[in-house]
């Protein structure tokens, strides 16, 4: 499985539903109760899966969450379903996508983030205490 393949595609694409219902996951409907103007939004968490997704108000997947470690209600993700390198250290991230020629924005301290962009999208890395807690891809324009 490589869950950041999914980006982009609609809640009700056959590969959505397929692992909504492997892993037993309800959608939750997020709607602008104070009347603000905020779009609505649909999310779905894989506890158990250590992911999370949020969809815009038009049920396009535009955010994953990947949780590198326990956190709350959520298991740590295995690093085959991430379909992206799992870095140890904010160095190791940030060396990586430098070798690799890609436009980054980086934390002032290595205990911080180092997001990368990818084109149509964006991966960001969160680390504390030198250790990644947190790989949040999302669709460039979200």
């Amino acid at each position: 499985m490589n869950i950041s393949q999914l980006l982009g595609l609609a809640l009700k694409d056959d590969q959505i539903v397929d692992l909504l219902e492997h892993y037993g996951v309800d959608v939750i409907y997020d709607f602008d109760r104070l009347r603000e103007n905020t779009p609505d939004r649909y999310s779905a968490s894989f506890h158990d899966g250590g992911f999370e997704f949020i969809f815009s108000d038009a049920q396009l997947l535009r955010t994953i969450f990947l949780y590198a470690s326990s956190r709350g209600k959520f298991k740590p993700i295995r690093p085959d379903y991430a379909g992206v390198p799992l870095y140890q250290s904010f160095r190791e991230a940030k060396g990586a996508f430098e070798r690799a020629g890609i436009p980054i924005q980086v934390s002032k301290s290595d205990e911080g983030y180092v997001k990368g962009s990818f084109g149509d999208r964006t991966v960001h890395y969160e680390f504390r205490a030198e250790a990644l807690v947190l790989v949040t891809i999302s669709l460039a324009n979200a």
